[in-house]
């Protein structure tokens, strides 16, 4: 089976969660038997896939032709409308099937206009089976964008974790001068979207609290140097004086050493899939403070492997000085996320999933309307 994944963003680009739901799934997807997978990108760097330059209409017509040579038996595209208006066109014309993934909850703002909604109305009708990383995301594009679907299923993320040495970790540690009686909290991927944007400076801010409460605790938060807002962020971070606690990292060679070494993950955002950093989080058996939105309730169960908190700097707050204070509870709620995460958000779950949707017969006949 010739595959044709279409995205905004892969390797190298600052997709966030994206580019990694995408990779793990294209490794596992190769690994398959029979399977031959191609990637037509926006963003980022990949000698082995293909680069598509040009603005948003321009890269749909020169991924539309690229289809062409490629052939695929299917489509799979990803995020925004320019990704799925080549596969929509290909589909009208060849043999073949269409799938379209969404990851990201639009906001209130975000709303379509009369026109905007029937040609994305018209696009997803082209598709055999859409498909969203979280089921609160699907009921918030019906909802918002007021689209109507045929086939829908739920794709959750696959997540897996690379060896971290010793070496590596005492190298982050001096690189970034963190001591080992230092608390570590960690948020990662919250610069590439101005909701996670906004809900890291409202962690910065509960930091700030809890610095004055603890003066004698050493507390760092580290954060990643990637996405669109991590200039604003950091400028915020340096006008209310918290720049000698939070250490914007950049580009790292393996993004887990720092998950490896931190007491607390947080994940505080305004609107949210389903984080796919967070599911590493519990992948490596941390304890977890998140904000009760999106998809993020479907990984995070209040109380019994995370804690869930409203987007207020009060409740953060009061979240982590709680984990502070109970570290057995804290020790709890990382072994029950890991549980969770192993039977839940495996690669090869994901795989599974995605390679089930591809085969399983669609009728284009069909009315369309709410699917599972």
């Amino acid at each position: 089976m010739k595959v044709a994944i279409i995205t905004n963003y892969w390797k190298d680009s600052q997709g966030g969660g994206i580019k990694t739901y995408l990779t793990n799934l294209v490794e596992g997807l190769m690994n398959e038997d029979g399977m031959q997978v191609s990637v037509l990108f926006e963003e980022g760097n990949d000698h082995e896939s293909f680069h598509i330059r040009g603005n948003k209409f321009l890269f749909s017509i020169q991924t539309f032709f690229k289809l062409i040579n490629i052939k695929p038996d299917v489509v799979h595209s990803h995020g925004p409308w320019y990704c799925l208006l080549p596969g929509a066109i290909y589909r009208k014309l060849f043999d073949s099937k269409l799938f379209h993934t969404f990851h990201t909850e639009p906001t209130e703002e975000e709303r379509l206009n009369s026109i905007a909604k029937g040609f994305m109305q018209f696009l997803v009708n082209s598709a055999d089976c859409v498909t969203f990383v979280s089921l609160r995301l699907k009921e918030r594009i019906e909802t918002i964008w007021d689209l109507r679907f045929r086939n829908t299923a739920i794709t959750y993320a696959g997540v897996r974790i690379n060896e971290i040495s010793y070496d590596e970790i005492n190298h982050f540690r001096e690189k970034f001068g963190i001591d080992r009686d230092s608390i570590i909290l960690l948020a990662q991927g919250m610069t590439a979207h101005p909701a996670k944007a906004q809900g890291l400076k409202l962690l910065i801010q509960a930091l700030q609290q809890l610095r004055e409460k603890y003066p004698n605790i050493k507390i760092k938060l580290i954060a990643s140097r990637e996405g669109y807002y991590v200039n604003d962020t950091m400028e915020f971070t340096c006008r209310i004086g918290m720049d000698d606690v939070v250490i914007f990292t950049g580009d790292l060679e393996n993004p887990f050493v720092p998950l490896k070494i931190c007491d607390i993950y947080t994940h505080i955002s305004l609107a949210e899939g389903l984080p796919l950093s967070m599911l590493e989080a519990m992948i490596f058996g941390k304890p977890i403070i998140a904000t009760n939105v999106g998809g993020i309730p479907e990984a995070i169960e209040d109380g019994k492997n995370g804690i869930l908190i409203d987007p207020d700097v009060s409740q953060i707050v009061n979240a982590i000085d709680y984990l502070l204070i109970n570290r057995e509870l804290s020790d709890a709620l990382g072994k029950r996320a890991r549980i969770c995460a192993n039977s839940k958000f495996t690669v090869e779950r994901c795989v599974k999933k995605v390679l089930d949707i591809y085969l399983r017969p669609y009728s284009i006949n069909e009315t369309y309307l709410h699917g599972s």
